[in-house]
């Protein structure tokens, strides 16, 4: 598993990749000041949740002079038309809603010709269309040569970015380890559930196992350390890692025989628990019982009545 031991030797170590982390604010602010210093000499351009904006400004007046401070060619009104912005050129960006100050924000740093962005949660205050736009923009900068070090979003945001996703476990910068493969998922991962040939390996024999979930047309494979709970919503399974769902096409009875030596327990019959991610179990009602969950949201998911006792019998709870 490729990591580093925390952001700062990870954006060292990684000077010429697009490097995309899953973390919290305050490590973000430590990614910032380890840019700073890193690339003091190069031609940088920042964007954090806490740019406003000049709020007096119309949307045309604040990029012309941002244009004119680059001292690039850089043209306002190009920018304006590639983000969108043609509708409110001439509003107070007092008056933008968060979607567009945000893209506001984007054509700021296009028009400086950065050769080094640096976004905390790039992709947050964006629809659809405002990420489309974007992403294209990420894409086309990058290919150009610049490099993007983006912090704060999740991780299925993070894949959506050229380079290397990475996420954070005890101040460790962990890359998250995936695969390209089409929309049928490619060949079976060796030591998945989904491999035909892990059920005639040797008994004494050492196995890998993950757990394969689609993230867009990317495959993710998981330790089953990662995983805090997977449900079953709508047909369709979830695996929840670090506050985020990813599906995946395997059932519950497949992850549930998969998983058990791995301290997890089908706590419901639409749930499965990493019992080691157990922080709590209350009891509400007579027959009402929920598990609360150490997890990135504190998640609370249901424990059934008839599972009570097996789940104290086989762990001591």
């Amino acid at each position: 598993m490729h990591s580093y031991d925390s952001v700062e030797s990870l954006i060292d170590g990684e000077r010429e990749s697009n490097i995309h982390v899953e973390c919290s604010r305050p490590v973000t602010m430590r990614a910032l000041d380890t840019v700073r210093r890193l690339y003091k000499n190069r031609r940088c351009a920042f964007y954090l949740r806490s740019d406003r904006g000049f709020d007096r400004d119309s949307v045309r007046s604040y990029l012309r002079f941002f244009g004119a401070l680059s001292g690039t060619r850089a043209d306002a009104e190009t920018a304006i038309d590639h983000f969108g912005l043609r509708p409110v050129a001439s509003k107070r960006i007092g008056k933008l809603d968060d979607e567009q100050r945000a893209m506001v924000n984007f054509a700021r740093m296009s028009l400086a010709d950065p050769e080094i962005c640096f976004i905390e949660y790039p992709l947050g205050y964006l629809g659809s269309a405002a990420r489309s736009l974007t992403l294209r923009w990420i894409a086309e900068a990058s290919e150009r040569g610049t490099l993007f070090i983006t912090t704060g979003q999740p991780l299925r945001d993070a894949l959506l970015m050229p380079g290397m996703a990475w996420w954070m476990e005890d101040d460790r910068c962990i890359a998250a380890q995936t695969e390209t493969g089409d929309a049928d998922g490619g060949s079976p991962i060796p030591g998945s559930a989904q491999d035909p040939q892990q059920d005639d390996a040797e008994p004494d024999e050492v196995q890998v196992v993950k757990i394969v979930c689609k993230s867009g047309t990317t495959t993710l494979l998981f330790d089953p350390r990662e995983v805090d709970f997977i449900e079953s919503i709508n047909r369709a399974n979830y695996v929840s890692v670090r506050g985020q769902r990813y599906q995946t096409a395997l059932t519950l009875d497949e992850l549930e025989a998969m998983l058990e030596r791995f301290g997890f327990f089908r706590c419901h019959r639409s749930y499965i628990v990493n019992v080691q991610k157990v922080a709590k179990l209350e009891r509400f009602t007579r027959n009402s019982y929920n598990l609360t969950l150490s997890d990135a949201t504190q998640s609370t998911i249901p424990l059934a009545k008839g599972r009570v006792a097996d789940m104290r019998e086989h762990f001591g709870l």
